[in-house]
């Protein structure tokens, strides 16, 4: 071998030991002292302070009241929002189409108000349901055997539906009226003979809340039959309302606001007019509402009211001619029969047409 191949080999193998040396002596030099490494406050992480406050659960529907059976009709309109299969989505404005959203509609409709209705016939008293006009009877007819009366949908109600509910009403015919946002022109044509009214939007709370601004925490203005034993109840989609003469059964706290103002103050959501008690409201009556707070408490004492005081002295059955209701029209296609021809003598007959003293 050459002087110079053993020069170039021998170079070679230097500068690899060398770079080799370096690179372990590095190593150990780097690995005796970690790297400092500033540390990180974390006293903002409250968690906390963040998770929303929810009200605690309440107990069981019951009823005080040991009236004997009393019959109870519920009209629940279509099925419109906050009942049942369908819930409300809020915001919206009165006058606008509620949005609906499914959430299951075990029972149908009819869940929606499950837990007052299962409280009634466990109290052996009688539920009888009203559907509108697809109903095989009339809500007349039904009224005139019936000691109370509920309805979650009032604007469903035809004219002379509602015209027989403002004479059972008069009459002393116990009646609960709910009303959610977006239906305040219903309730105020239904309710101004008895100086009930709505007023349009809805009401929020950030402060006073379930979880949800929406859901809105409402307490008792006084004591009375509908708020015994009620300190807090929660409302998921509060309209307000008003009475004529007297105050709220049920207000908002001070923090709430009107959406259509947002002006902050207490707003009434819960009114009684004698024998009519209105709730801007028919979540609470939904079972999953029902066991929150002292929904459960005010639920029963809204069955207790309904089957408490006396029996209405009302008749609005079909006593027309041909069974037409009072106020109502002849059906297409019919005539009014004509009256009984009258015995100058006065005295009457029988079917095959003798005289009968």
């Amino acid at each position: 071998m050459s002087v110079d191949l053993r020069t170039t080999v021998g170079a070679f193998a230097l500068v690899f030991l060398a770079v080799v040396g370096v690179a372990a002596v590095g190593g150990v030099v780097l690995d005796d002292a970690p790297p400092e490494t500033a540390s990180v406050a974390d006293d903002h992480w409250q968690l906390d302070a963040v998770e929303p406050e929810t009200v605690s659960e309440g107990g069981e529907v019951e009823m005080e009241s040991t009236e004997p059976s009393n019959t109870v009709v519920v009209h629940l309109g279509s099925g419109g929002g906050g009942l049942g299969g369908g819930t409300s989505i809020l915001p919206i404005e009165d006058g606008d189409s509620p949005a609906e959203a499914d959430i299951g509609s075990l029972g149908g409709v009819r869940r929606g108000v499950a837990p007052l209705t299962a409280a009634l016939v466990e109290n052996g008293h009688e539920v009888r349901f009203y559907g509108g006009i697809a109903s095989g009877e009339t809500l007349p007819s039904m009224l005139s055997d019936a000691d109370a009366f509920v309805t979650t949908s009032p604007g469903a109600l035809s004219a002379t539906d509602a015209d027989a509910v403002e004479s059972f009403v008069d009459a002393g015919g116990r009646t609960l009226v709910t009303s959610d946002p977006g239906g305040a022109g219903a309730l105020t044509d239904f309710g101004s003979p008895f100086g009930v009214y709505g007023e349009a939007g809805y009401v929020y709370d950030m402060e006073n809340n379930d979880a949800n601004y929406l859901s809105v925490l409402v307490e008792p203005t006084g004591p009375g039959a509908l708020t015994e034993g009620v300190e807090e109840v929660v409302l998921r989609g509060a309209a307000p309302v008003g009475v004529a003469d007297g105050p709220a059964t049920l207000a908002t706290a001070e923090t709430s606001r009107l959406s259509t103002t947002r002006e902050a103050g207490a707003y009434g959501v819960a009114v009684r007019s004698d024998s009519l008690a209105v709730v801007g409201d028919s979540s609470f009556l939904e079972p999953e509402n029902a066991g929150r707070a002292d929904n459960g408490v005010l639920i029963g004492n809204v069955a207790d009211f309904l089957v408490t005081g006396e029996a209405p002295d009302v008749s609005l059955g079909p006593t027309g001619p041909g069974g037409v209701p009072p106020g109502g029209a002849v059906p297409p296609g019919g005539t009014t029969p004509p009256p009984e021809p009258t015995d100058p003598s006065g005295n009457g007959s029988d079917p095959s047409g003798n005289a009968t003293a």
